[in-house]
């Protein structure tokens, strides 16, 4: 197990969940990149940087609905209107002595110097009227925007390891870029522990519980398009069982998240059969509440956690730790995630000797209020939270403090 030097909590390697998490992605390697379509390139994670095939914009063109002009024949009086510019069709030489009406995106003929807004001439059937107030106030270039201003052609665009937005998708398509390489999807198989543990379509005894965990972290992953569950397994808390289940999905999956059996007890044996399949513990056990039982492993550049069995420990450590390692993996290069700085509303004096995870939801801008929960097995208090804030070792009151929103 890696540990750090000078750590403030003897008993564990790490000083805290992003300590911990810094030393577990600096040992994961992306997937591979490979094409796709522009229609489903939508979320996926660039893999390189593209080149624009073209100036942009492609030639001068008007930035307004107006006039085109030659600056000599901006006089006071009328002119003759000579034609319309059409859009999206080579221009006519500006003639002398006349306007051309032009359309915001259409070219610039040859020789116009500058473009006079509709709004700001008198128009006619034939002509326009400039005043001469209206003269004084022209400027050469005045609402043209010139070829390659935005960007010339040849141009190395900063793509890689950036998620693709809306604008980002409208930027590619513009430079011919139809089928993009991105990442693939990171495939994450998932496998829940425990004897008592059943389907959520089950009606359970008493003494069991429905699978509660891993529909919310698919939940959780389904926010990212880069994340693909690849199937989930629910395994019998036996050795050979989970063993199994582990080998067949590390066979088909690019990351692998256990939920429960991570923790002290006689039948907790993820982190020793995280170590019989070779993988190397990063971290087991952080100093934080909820989820202090955490594990974080890397095998052949994945990614594999042991996250508890308790629902609000599973969200915390999932949305804390797994999301940001699974980002790594996709290849993405910025933080998935950032805290919010927001004030507690409804502080109180309480303070742990360990990072705390208090579940809270937003009351305004600035602002969010603790709720009420029993515990790291209270699932209805989460359900009613918008995230969680994270407070330091002995930290308490007001805040500011970081929040984490479940929505990312």
């Amino acid at each position: 197990m890696s540990c750090c030097s000078g750590s403030k909590h003897s008993q564990f390697a790490f000083d805290s969940p992003a300590l911990a998490l810094s030393a577990l992605t600096a040992q994961i390697n992306p997937v591979e990149a490979e094409p796709v379509a522009w229609s489903c390139a939508m979320g996926r994670v660039m893999a390189s940087d593209v080149l624009s095939d073209r100036p942009s914009p492609s030639c001068d063109v008007s930035a307004m609905d107006g006039y085109a002009l030659r600056m000599a024949d901006c006089v006071a009086g009328t002119i003759e209107i000579a034609g319309e510019i059409q859009i999206g069709r080579e221009p006519q030489d500006m003639p002398i002595g006349k306007a051309l009406q032009i359309v915001t995106g259409a070219p610039v003929p040859q020789g116009a110097e500058i473009i006079i807004k509709r709004e700001d001439i008198f128009e006619h059937a034939q002509s326009i009227e400039l005043d001469a107030q209206l003269i004084q106030s022209l400027k050469p270039g005045a609402n043209i925007r010139r070829v390659g201003e935005n960007m010339p052609a040849g141009t190395s665009i900063a793509c890689a390891g950036r998620i693709i937005t809306a604008p980002m998708m409208g930027m590619l398509t513009g430079f011919g870029i139809d089928r993009p390489s991105v990442r693939r999807q990171v495939r994450v198989g998932i496998i829940t522990t425990g004897n008592e543990v059943v389907p959520p379509h089950q009606t359970p005894d008493q003494w069991q519980l429905r699978d509660s965990n891993a529909p919310a972290i698919i939940a959780l992953c389904d926010q990212y398009r880069w994340i693909k569950i690849e199937s989930h397994i629910h395994a019998r808390d036996t050795i050979e069982g989970i063993k199994s289940a582990a080998q067949e999905l590390l066979e088909s999956c690019d990351a692998l998240v256990f939920t429960g059996g991570v923790s002290m007890g006689d039948h907790d044996h993820v982190p020793e059969i995280i170590e019989a399949i070779g993988a190397q513990t990063i971290f087991h056990k952080l100093p934080q509440r909820p989820g202090k039982p955490a594990l974080g492993a890397v095998l052949d550049g994945k990614p594999i956690f042991g996250l508890p069995g308790n629902p609000v420990s599973v969200m915390v450590t999932a949305h804390r730790l797994m999301i940001p390692a699974l980002a790594v993996r996709a290849g993405v290069h910025a933080p998935i995630q950032t805290p919010r700085m927001m004030k507690i509303a409804n502080s109180d004096d309480k303070s742990l000797g360990l990072w705390w995870s208090r579940l809270a939801r937003i009351v305004s801008e600035d602002s969010i209020e603790l709720i009420a929960s029993k515990g790291s097995g209270d699932v209805p208090a989460s359900a009613l939270s918008d995230g969680f804030v994270e407070l330091a070792p002995g930290q308490s009151g007001e805040g500011p403090w970081a929040f984490w929103s479940w929505s990312g």
